[in-house]
């Protein structure tokens, strides 16, 4: 027996086959304590409605139907009360049972005594792809189980008969995840085509053929008969394709580089949690396919032919940024990362297959364990609203409201009115349905089209309506700047901050709600108050220039001051004027550039009839955009970015926004002698220390040196705020011209801070 094997027999019982016993084992005990608190992705939803009730047409589950799987969650339903608990310890056993599929495959893949099949399927089985997404009530795990407990058949049929079973057990492993057939089928055509003579060759594959055929059979004709027939199961399958292709981003639709840089990261890197482990993985699995290309080429094709077919239609159909649909992949980079560690001697190689197993499960316990704690944000938030309407759907300024409306001293406070931005919209209507009659009564539910969500707002205040509006906003989206939320509460829901890679794709994902109850102000179309809002006002051909924009202040017997700012983009003035129930309130040349105003509206200035004044605004250059925009009674802080602010920008992908100052940028406030307190957050994007000084007029507030990151809070004395406009300067002394570090850049721009929050608020 060679030196490196370590399958010494004990007690007639080989010593590897306990390892392989003892993880899965270990798999199951460390995952039961972490079953998910509640259903999560879109998926999970509909596969514990299937639970309840399987109805294909009505997405219980969604087509194709995962037949198999539902009976298997059933069977745990049975013993398991919570549809979440039932289909997650499903995913659980079957990514126990999973390792021993694991271990058969790696066998037949190595030909040879050794460490690697064990170590292969220990590096697996640890992964954090792996070890996370077998807990979440999902058929991903599921479905991979299958897959390898087939490929290992199929590695071990040597004759006819072994394939055409393997065939037939493929044909039902279909039955659990459709996918499964990208990880099956081409690997069992060329096993069977290697492996018969050229005589038997035709009537193997027909054999075969015909037990794929049977055994999908067996499940797929009561789905279909559970349907309606083959009519409306087709009909529901082709609605799904539909959605697929029209509403997911997916290489296929959008072949672009980025695209590919995406669908590469998620397909190879994603799966291992962080990228320094990422990159020790992948650097040992491309050692390990030299390697094998060198002395075992041979299995190298069997491993491309068992997973290279199904990496092209996940890089190619599925949603790129969906993370588990790379949990097949974790495999054969698995595999190949202990190959090349396997050319260290072998306590060296299981030293490092033990440190890689380690290094996983640090990164994902942790994760699983926060995931677990908490029920999904969609859930959580649908409970805080329900919440909220047991104690009150309003402040109490609707509950005051209420009362002058009824002679009766008990009346309950109006219902609210739901809206969502339009990915909201759709990915909270399982999870509503889910909740059922927990779901707070709302009196109406405004239509969500798409990038003019707010304006459905905007039509119910502006046609009388006066409940409160329970806003559910897409953190990634910035329209929600149009409606006046100083004095609204939100409240943000999210996953765990330190596990987001292995969710990626998860629907529905983060959301903020908002509670809008009587706005002090509101705008409509042409606004250019974010980068996303002046992006949809130029689709729509809608600006001050083109026809007055429009907005509604509510109205207040007492002084208020607006401050209302943009940019004249051309090299010649513009004029703007801002008017209220028609009456001008500004009228004044614009200076190419930026600029910031201050109106003073003294008391009676918004008085008229009905609740809310209408202020409209017009330019006479269709390059003038305004991007700032407040009102606020004098009680209240109001300010603006004034010389040496750069424009907004934003990132759409992730949400991100903000304002670059140059060497010395300028906030203009007004606070009434308010003590007040300025939240500076950014970056500098320099090596080294930045000197920031904060100062108003020659008095410095604070003085501070600080990194690649700043978050400053700086307190502003009411002393030196004047009554009129007070001008607090943020100063750095590193600078840096973008066009200058790098010949692609055409931008000229002097850059100092980059701003990511900035607030002024009265001090505690």
């Amino acid at each position: 027996m060679p030196s490196h094997d370590v399958s010494m027999p004990s007690h007639g019982v080989p010593m590897r086959s306990r390892y392989v016993v003892t993880l899965a084992l270990l798999f199951l005990a460390l995952h039961l304590p972490f079953l998910p608190a509640s259903l999560e992705d879109l998926d999970s939803i509909n596969f514990a409605l299937g639970i309840r009730h399987f109805d294909v047409r009505h997405h219980q589950p969604h087509p194709p139907g995962y037949p198999l799987f539902i009976v298997a969650a059933k069977g745990a339903h049975a013993l398991i009360a919570s549809e979440a608990h039932a289909l997650s310890v499903v995913g659980i056993v079957s990514g126990s049972v999973a390792v021993f599929a694991l271990i058969a495959l790696f066998r037949r893949l190595d030909d040879e005594a050794g460490p690697a099949p064990l170590a292969a399927t220990l590096v697996t089985a640890t992964s954090p792809l792996y070890w996370f997404t077998a807990a979440r009530p999902l058929s991903d795990t599921t479905g991979l189980a299958a897959a390898l407990g087939v490929q290992a058949m199929t590695l071990a049929a040597f004759t006819p008969q072994a394939a055409i079973a393997a065939s037939f057990c493929a044909g039902l492993a279909a039955g659990i995840r459709s996918q499964v057939v990208w990880l099956t089928v081409p690997l069992l055509a060329v096993t069977i085509v290697r492996r018969s003579s050229r005589e038997r060759l035709a009537s193997t594959l027909a054999g075969a053929a015909g037990a794929f055929v049977s055994g999908a059979l067996v499940w797929a004709i009561p789905l279909v008969w559970l349907s309606g027939g083959p009519a409306e199961y087709w009909r529901a399958l082709s609605n799904q394709g539909a959605e697929d292709f029209g509403g997911v981003t997916m290489l296929w639709t959008m072949p672009t580089p980025r695209e590919l840089a995406s669908a590469l990261y998620y397909a190879f890197g994603a799966p291992w949690g962080i990228w320094p482990l990422a990159l020790v993985v992948l650097v040992f699995a491309l050692v390990g396919f030299a390697r094998l290309f060198r002395a075992r080429p041979a299995a190298l094709a069997t491993l491309a032919f068992a997973f290279v077919p199904y990496f092209l239609f996940d890089a190619l159909f599925q949603e790129t940024f969906t993370t588990r649909y790379a949990l097949p992949l974790v495999v054969p980079i698995a595999y190949l990362a202990v190959q090349g560690l396997s050319a260290l001697p072998t306590r060296q190689t299981w030293i490092l297959a033990g440190g890689l197993a380690a290094c996983s499960l640090a990164v994902v316990v942790p994760q699983l364990r926060s995931y677990a704690r908490e029920e999904a944000p969609a859930f959580r938030m649908l409970a805080d609203m329900k919440e909220r309407s047991a104690t009150g759907s309003s402040a109490k300024a609707l509950a005051d409201r209420s009362a002058e409306r009824s002679a009766e001293p008990f009346a309950p406070p109006p219902r609210p009115i739901l809206a969502m931005h339009r990915r909201e919209e759709l990915d909270l209507r399982r999870p509503i349905q889910w909740v059922g009659g927990a779901m707070p009564q709302t009196a109406l539910h405004l239509p969500a089209p798409p990038k003019h969500e707010w304006l459905e707002l905007v039509k119910y205040w502006n046609n009388g309506g006066r409940n409160p509006v329970w806003f559910v906003a897409d953190p990634l989206r910035s329209d929600i700047a149009l409606v006046d939320h100083a004095a609204s509460p939100r409240r943000s829901y999210d996953w765990p901050s330190h596990a987001p890679v292995l969710l990626g794709g998860v629907r529905p994902s983060a959301m903020d709600w908002y509670v809008f109850d009587a706005p002090g102000w509101y705008l409509g179309e042409g606004w250019a108050l974010t980068p996303e809002t002046a992006g949809v006002a130029g689709e729509d051909h809608r600006g001050p220039a083109q026809a007055p924009i429009h907005g509604w202040i509510r109205r207040r017997d007492g002084a208020a001051v607006l401050m209302i700012g943009g940019r004249n983009m051309t090299t010649s003035a513009s004029h703007l004027r801002v008017s209220i129930d028609d009456r001008t309130i500004d009228d004044r040349d614009l200076a190419p550039g930026s600029f910031l105003q201050m109106i003073d509206l003294p008391p009676g200035a918004l008085q008229g009839s009905g609740e809310y004044a209408t202020l409209s605004a017009s330019a006479s250059s269709d390059r003038t955009a305004i991007e700032q925009f407040d009102v606020q009674s004098t009680d209240r802080v109001v300010f603006g970015f004034g010389e040496g602010w750069h424009e907004h920008e934003y990132n759409p992908a992730t949400g991100a926004d903000w304002r670059w100052t140059s060497e010395r940028a300028a906030l203009r406030i007004r606070a009434h002698g308010h003590a007040l307190t300025l939240f500076l957050r950014g970056v500098t994007e320099r090596s080294g220390t930045s000197h920031i000084v904060v100062r108003i007029g020659d008095r410095v507030l604070a003085q501070e040196s600080v990194g690649a990151s700043l978050a400053l809070s700086i307190g502003i004395p009411a002393d030196l705020l004047s009554a009129r406009d007070t001008i607090l300067t943020i100063e750095s002394d590193q600078t840096h011209v973008p066009a200058e570090r790098s010949r692609r850049s055409p931008d000229r721009r002097r850059l100092g801070l980059r701003v990511f929050e900035c607030r002024v608020t009265p001090a505690s």
